[in-house]
């Protein structure tokens, strides 16, 4: 599916006229890139303002002329100055209105002297004066003497009629009608919103595409110039190329400077070929304001329709005119106020098109310098509380690295005591295993001596074993103490029974 684009077509008509032809002069200068003032025109107090383009760019701009396209900045500033003033209207000469009316006025008179040289049958004559009304461009001079020398009435009075003709004839037979079309400037521009750029259409094939169409609808009026211009953004840009066609007003068949009439036509034979009705707009094409409005939407149909079929379509692009709430927009109405102003008076324009360009950079500038602000706000609050938690952290590093010391001389400490009890358990096995085995074989001789009944034995053994303990760490000697006296009571209590039962 194609993609719908908006496109710019305008189209200004110049005359003879002189605030016409100033106008002209000023738009070639900005298309041919004439930054110096005019030595022959009035145009020259105005000169071009280089903030109309990009001269970084100017190597894009191109200039088909004289069928051959070549690069605008290969044409010097004298060669594009010899093109300006080819082709913009001629001035009017001082005495053109005389001259026109003269003109008009022995046109009448030759017609009524060919009738009467016929009726006198000086044919010769006749044709002589007719060949001369019949040609369009320049007549010589050196007709009036052959004319001389044919037989006619009135000699004098047709060779002073011949006179005055030719000189009012060869005078204005170059300039045009004070209202008629000289040279019309064409435009055909997608506008930059549309990001349609150079590398999907080429400004080689915008020129050539605008080439077609003159030549297809109005092969009869010379294509003057067709500039291309690819410096009107910035360098960061790719979008924006368009050409401007200069084409000229005169009919080369006819000579007439009639292409308005010619342009009325076409856009005729398009609303019957494309609507199927006929006779759109009247034959003499004299168009009321109205009318006028309806030929300029029409012929931009006609455009429209045929950069579609013969370009934009290939492309994916298919060029739609804008809805009525934005051609009746505020901006809308104001360019098309501005259209016949100066490219550098105009308020939407190369440099204006800069500014907006910069302002917006700016308002993004700005709103990614607030969200930059913010987002160090954010990180500035992060490593806030990381900084915070990493002071906790390490007081609690601090704190157990303090628990750590402490518990490895707790360790030591330890270790220490546990040596310290470890000789000393080892030094008491060597001190009190001897003694403990005196007393248990003390004990255990006792235990035997009274088994003997030798109860004087036992009890010299007990009280020896008793005597050893004191040898004993104080509770160990008081437990074994406490075990051998009662072993001792014991022994007493069985010894005072053998002595009750003992015979009197």
């Amino acid at each position: 599916m194609n993609q719908d684009i908006r496109q710019f077509c305008g189209k200004y008509n110049y005359t003879s006229q002189s605030e016409s032809r100033l106008k002209c002069e000023a738009s070639l200068k900005h298309s041919l890139r004439i930054t110096s003032t005019l030595p022959d025109s009035q145009a020259k107090a105005k000169p071009t303002k280089k903030l109309e383009w990009n001269e970084a760019l100017s190597a894009n701009n191109l200039i088909w002329c004289n069928g051959k396209l070549s690069q605008l900045d290969t044409w010097s500033e004298e060669t594009r100055m010899e093109l300006l003033y080819r082709i913009a209207p001629v001035p009017r000469i001082h005495n053109q209105r005389k001259l026109q009316t003269q003109h008009r006025q022995y046109q009448l008179k030759m017609k009524t002297a060919i009738t009467s040289e016929l009726k006198k049958e000086n044919n010769e004559a006749a044709e002589f004066l007719q060949a001369v009304l019949d040609t369009d461009g320049h007549v010589s001079y050196s007709k009036i003497e052959r004319f001389g020398k044919l037989n006619m009435q009135r000699k004098k009075q047709r060779i002073k009629m011949l006179e005055t003709y030719l000189n009012a004839h060869n005078q204005v037979h170059r300039r045009a009608p004070t209202n008629a079309v000289y040279l019309q400037e064409g435009i055909l521009k997608v506008p930059h919103q549309w990001q349609v750029g150079s590398d999907t259409v080429s400004l080689k094939e915008y020129i050539e595409l605008t080439r077609k169409f003159l030549t297809y609808h109005f092969p009869q009026y010379p294509i003057e110039a067709i500039i291309g211009h690819d410096d009107e953004r910035s360098v960061e840009q790719g979008t924006g190329c368009h050409p401007h066609y200069f084409l000229s007003g005169r009919n080369s068949e006819t000579g007439e400077f009639d292409l308005h009439k010619r342009q009325i036509q076409v856009v005729n034979e398009y609303i019957r070929h494309v609507y199927s009705v006929d006779g759109f707009f009247p034959n003499d094409s004299k168009l009321s304001r109205e009318e006028s409005r309806d030929f300029g939407r029409f012929f931009q149909k006609m455009v429209k329709d045929f950069v579609n079929e013969h370009l934009f379509h290939a492309k994916g692009l298919n060029v739609v005119f804008a809805p009525e709430t934005e051609r009746q927009s505020d901006r809308r109405k104001k360019m098309n106020r501005e259209a016949s102003l100066p490219k550098s008076e105009r308020s939407h324009n190369y440099h204006t098109h800069q500014l907006e360009l910069i302002q917006d950079k700016v308002e993004l500038t700005e709103k990614q310098h607030v969200n930059l602000v913010n987002m160090q706000k954010k990180v500035e609050q992060e490593l806030t509380l990381l900084t915070n938690n990493t002071v906790q952290e390490q007081i609690r590093l601090s704190q157990l690295q303090v628990e750590r010391d402490t518990m490895q001389i707790e360790v030591s400490d330890l270790k220490t005591e546990s040596s310290r009890l470890t000789t000393l358990s080892q030094n008491l096995a060597q001190a009190l295993v001897p003694k403990l085995v005196d007393i248990f074989k003390k004990v255990l001789l006792s235990i035997n001596a009274k088994d003997k009944g030798v109860m004087k034995k036992q009890s010299e053994y007990l009280a020896s074993a008793l005597n050893s303990t004191l040898d004993l760490p104080p509770e160990l000697a008081k437990k074994m103490a406490g075990e051998i006296a009662m072993l001792q009571e014991s022994d007493n209590q069985l010894t005072s029974q053998s002595t009750d039962k003992a015979p009197k």
